[in-house]
This record gives C-alpha cells, structure tokens and sequence, in this order.
C-alpha cells in the first residue's frame, strides 16, 4: 500500500469509520488508482471523518483536488487525486452499494 493510500487508511481506522474497503483500479482506471470506501453512523461523524482525512492529508503535503460535500448530505467524497474517498452515511452506502457495482477490483483492509 502506497503512501498517500496508507495514510487515508489509518486517520478513517483511527477515527472509527465502519467497513473500509479499498477498489484497486491501477491496471483498469487512468483517473485514479483507488477508491476508499467507509461508512459512520451519523452526520457529525462523517463530517469529523472527512474534515480529519483532510487535515491529515495537508499535513503530509499530499493534494486535495476537491471535496464535494453539501449541508445533511449523507454521501462525501474526496479527491485526494490518486484516491478518491467516499464516506457514507450507513445507510446511503447500502443503497449506492458501491463495492457491488466494482467487486472484481476490491481488496477490504483488515487491520
């Protein structure tokens, strides 16, 4: 695991994020090399994960491309270039089932 994906990894981990799951699209995907999917149980809680990702990230000097992210929004994402972040709102990631729709490039995290 590469540097920048290591460090999303550990602040969600850290921070208690459920289920995180890492897409692996370095031979599919020219946009990026992997997606990073967690979840939390509220909205305080995955906007303290998103905002804790990203100062993380600033503070090893990695980029953030963007972060699209409304107010009550149940679903954030991140483009920290390389890895994209999406954090969800439990429920809104069984709907959207990301990991369904890109099973073959999945690889979970155990830590």
């Amino acid at each position: 695991m590469n540097k920048l994906l290591n460090t999303i990894v550990t602040v969600l981990d850290s921070k208690k994020a459920n289920d995180i799951t890492v897409i692996d699209f370095r031979n599919e995907n020219p946009l990026c090399d992997s997606f990073v999917v967690c979840d939390a149980g509220s909205f305080r809680q995955i906007n303290a994960l998103a905002d804790d990702v990203i100062e993380e990230l600033a503070k090893n000097d990695f980029p953030v491309r963007s972060v699209e992210r409304q107010e009550g929004s149940s679903w954030i994402l991140i483009d920290a270039i390389d890895v994209v972040i999406h954090i969800f709102l439990s429920d809104d990631r069984h709907h959207y089932n990301l990991e369904k729709l890109y099973k073959d490039y999945i690889d979970e995290i155990v830590l």
